[in-house]
């Protein structure tokens, strides 16, 4: 790159959210060792804040007013379509990074329909003044009305994310990671989950999350999520979930709860939804998963013969590392925007 190596990170949330800590702050060793000069600014507000208009105008005015030149990197942040052409200036190179359906409100949440056009107004605003936009997978791609995109996945570091032997002794334990939010796609596998559990006495659901699920007639072992234990948390189990309701905003997801099952050895067993059929090849890396009886059968077949689990673990941790590892993505990342002069 000829140009400005100055890069400036505009992030929707802080350090504690988990898209930017793997989309953003993951990358910046490598960027830096690469030759580009960093700076991450958060809101200027806690998440919550951002939902009053007096903190969110202050936080759009501090966008506009930087005098930052050279490149943008613009994560998930999305702005109105006056604020949004304002971020084009003469010399500096805007991109704009997605890795979730941010052109739709989140589900579970009653939404105006004034909002719900606000969100896909202020997406093709942002999305529009970008030069080019990042997309975790290629449902969002199809999305944009241009080719103005590059794929680039969530990546994973596969150094901390990785097998160990106090996390391969997960005999008769089945897990699920991540926020109440999606906890839905989880309760509405209780009647496969119970068929499982009656095949195998002794089964054990771990759920990681901030709250516990509802799943009577299971076992359940809560453990509630938290920073320090983001890795840790995924300790003893024998299969990993993610389940998913075929939607839109389902679609736009970047498979990120497999790929760290996969990272660390645990087979996977998740829905053909999106972005997670080009992750997992069926029976070989993991298993795709659609009507009950599919769920039971890849359940009871890993439960059943551990080698093949083993297997199938071992896998899965080859193909993460070959596409999905934090080295991968980096420098692809880097050469992306080394090209953007």
């Amino acid at each position: 790159m000829s140009g400005d190596r100055r890069l400036l990170m505009l992030t929707v949330d802080d350090e504690r959210g988990a898209s930017t800590r793997y989309r953003v702050l993951a990358h910046r060793p490598h960027l830096e060792a690469r030759g580009f000069r960093t700076t991450v600014r958060y809101p200027l507000g806690r998440p919550e804040r951002m939902f009053r208009p007096a903190w969110r105008a202050a936080d759009l005015a501090q966008d506009l007013l930087d005098p930052f030149i050279g490149l943008l990197f613009v994560h998930r942040k999305m702005y109105p379509p006056p604020v949004a052409r304002r971020l084009r200036r003469a010399g500096r190179v805007v991109v704009f990074d997605i890795d979730d359906a941010v052109d739709l409100p989140p589900p579970g949440r009653q939404i105006e329909p004034a909002t719900r056009d606000r969100y896909r107004r202020n997406f093709e605003a942002t999305m529009n003044a970008a030069d080019l936009v990042l997309c975790g997978n290629r449902e969002l791609a199809s999305r944009l009305p241009h080719e103005r995109y590059e794929l680039l996945p969530t990546p994973i570091d596969t150094g901390r994310f990785a097998p160990s032997d106090r996390r391969s002794s997960g005999a008769g334990r089945v897990g699920w990671v991540g926020h109440s939010d999606n906890l839905p796609y989880l309760e509405a596998l209780g009647e496969p989950l119970r068929e499982v559990a009656r095949r195998h006495p002794g089964l054990r659901l771990v759920v990681v999350a901030d709250r516990p699920p509802k799943l009577p007639g299971l076992e359940v072992e809560f453990r509630r999520w938290s920073l320090d234990t983001e890795v840790s948390c995924f300790d003893g189990l024998g299969v990993g979930l993610m389940p998913l309701e075929d939607t839109p905003w389902a679609r736009g997801k970047c498979a990120f709860k497999a790929v760290q099952y996969m990272a660390l050895g645990i087979p996977a067993v998740i829905s053909p939804v999106g972005m997670n059929t080009e992750v997992v090849q069926d029976g070989r890396t993991g298993f795709l998963a659609d009507a009950p009886e599919d769920w039971v059968r890849a359940l009871d077949l890993l439960l059943s013969d551990p080698a093949r689990a083993a297997q199938i673990g071992k896998a899965g941790r080859e193909a993460v590392v070959r596409d999905y590892s934090l080295r991968v993505v980096s420098d692809r990342l880097a050469t992306i925007l080394e090209s953007l002069s």
